[in-house]
């Protein structure tokens, strides 16, 4: 299926937002959301998944794709295990695709959750988008700035209902620390001190037969095809180990490291508290280190990094850095701060820190600065108790403004990652016009482009259309 008979396809399938099967009245009406999930590993299967199956009410799981053979079965027997465990169902219908575009072409299908690595999710959530299918989308937003304003600007205009799972918005100690920073709690903010976890060294260069199993050519999508399959390239085929940490997450150009991995996280929250959802940084400077590829080893993002993010005209600085324990730090002008953190709560890919166990969700330098804002404060800010029910909830009632990690917010969070990113790997300060949304250094724009190849051409397509 060539890309450009595919949208010809679900453009004449779907000339908006899929109304449920025809409903354009209450949701409540009609039945249940119907839901796809491309991309079943360690994400899908720990997280998105078992996360939202659970609201049998509001929802049902009726497809998986993949790419990997293996998973797609896995897939399918995980939804139908849940299934079994939450209503005894004995054999719950569950579709497979090895194209997720198939997938895309059913009718049936409402909404998609897309758990795919980085290199894909602008691809796969503009043709969702497209398709008129709403969207549960893996953070972070989008691999590059250009695909980000595409697929941003292309959910807007079709009302998508878009989640992105940046979902420490949807944690209480995230929200109550941006409420107390935007009112002024702490006075001005003058300093930031974002702690997004290090990388270390690792897998392997050798090359490895391809697995039957896996179409790696659809794997590597718009990235180079000429290089060679290893396990550690792609993710484990042991799918008892499925739960562990793919070797993607920390190889360039599949995911940029810690930057984008964690950062769509921390540096989220960090925007949030200073009121830069719809802007962002004037610039930023650093210095990175790099993991070492002799004796046969793959993984190559950075490791040690100390970025500093100017805002507010250079009077805040968001110092984003590996020294810090995985959390967010705001610094008022008198030295008093607020902190925040995940706590208890963490993922299997956390790193250790041996201060994080010692540390508490929600800190300040004196717990009067902890006192809560009244109900009807004007710096309440948009939150919610469940980012998956939230998501839920706002695809019942047609309204994309619902969700907390929509698809501005997660492309202006993207951006500031990116941004990070490209000062890094340029060794050489960035400056933005976040109003403009332009990069103003010029040896850094080729670094804002879309992933293209062949077929697998974002920004070709997105014209065509």
């Amino acid at each position: 299926m060539q890309r450009r008979s595919f949208l010809k396809s679900i453009i004449a399938a779907a000339t908006g937002p899929m109304l449920f099967n025809g409903c354009s009245t209450s949701f409540l009406a009609c039945r249940k959301i119907n839901i796809g999930v491309i991309g079943f590993g360690r994400i899908a299967s720990t997280m998105d998944v078992p996360n939202t199956i659970k609201y049998l009410d509001k929802c049902r799981f009726v497809a998986v794709a993949e790419v990997d053979a293996k998973r797609r079965e896995y897939g399918k027997k995980f939804i139908q295990d849940q299934y079994r465990k939450l209503t005894g169902e004995s054999a719950a219908e569950v579709k497979t695709y090895a194209d997720y575009r198939q997938m895309l072409l059913d009718p049936s299908i409402d909404a998609v959750m897309v758990c795919v690595p980085d290199h894909w999710h602008a691809i796969i959530a503009t043709d969702a988008v497209i398709s008129g299918k709403d969207v549960w989308l893996q953070k972070p937003f989008t691999q590059t700035i250009e695909e980000g304003r595409i697929l941003r600007d292309l959910a807007i205009a079709r009302g998508t209902v878009m989640q992105v799972a940046s979902w420490q918005r949807s944690r209480p100690q995230f929200a109550q620390v941006c409420e107390l920073v935007r009112s002024g709690r702490i006075g001005n903010v003058v300093r930031v001190e974002v702690g997004c976890g290090l990388d270390k060294p690792g897998g392997s260069s050798q090359r490895q037969p391809i697995p039957e199993n896996l179409d790696y050519d659809r794997w590597l999508g718009p990235t180079d095809p000429t290089q060679p399959y290893n396990e550690t390239r792609v993710h484990t085929q042991d799918l008892k180990r499925i739960f562990t940490r793919p070797g993607w997450i920390q190889l360039e150009p599949y995911g940029w490291g810690m930057i984008t991995n964690w950062g769509a996280h921390q540096i989220d929250v960090a925007q949030w508290g200073l009121g830069k959802d719809d802007f962002g940084p004037e610039s930023v400077e650093g210095t990175a280190e790099w993991m070492p590829t002799s004796n046969g080893r793959l993984w190559n993002v950075h490791t040690k990094y100390d970025l500093h993010y100017s805002y507010n005209a250079g009077k805040t600085d968001v110092n984003v850095s590996h020294k810090y324990p995985m959390g967010i730090k705001f610094i008022g002008e008198k030295g008093q701060w607020l902190y925040c953190m995940r706590g208890a709560t963490a993922t299997p890919s956390d790193p250790k820190d041996a201060k994080a166990g010692r540390m508490m969700p929600l800190m300040a330098s004196d717990k009067k600065l902890l006192e809560p804002l009244a109900a009807n404060s004007p710096y309440k800010v948009h939150t919610s108790n469940d980012h998956w029910v939230n998501w839920l909830d706002a695809v019942l009632a047609r309204d994309p403004s619902m969700t907390v990690t929509n698809a501005s917010i997660a492309q202006r969070t993207a951006t500031a990652c990116n941004l990070g990113y490209m000062c890094m790997k340029l060794g050489r300060k960035i400056e933005w016009d976040a109003k403009e949304e332009k990069c103003l250094t010029v040896a850094a724009l080729p670094l804002i482009k879309p992933f293209e190849r062949g077929d697998y051409n974002l920004s070709r397509a997105y014209k065509a259309l």
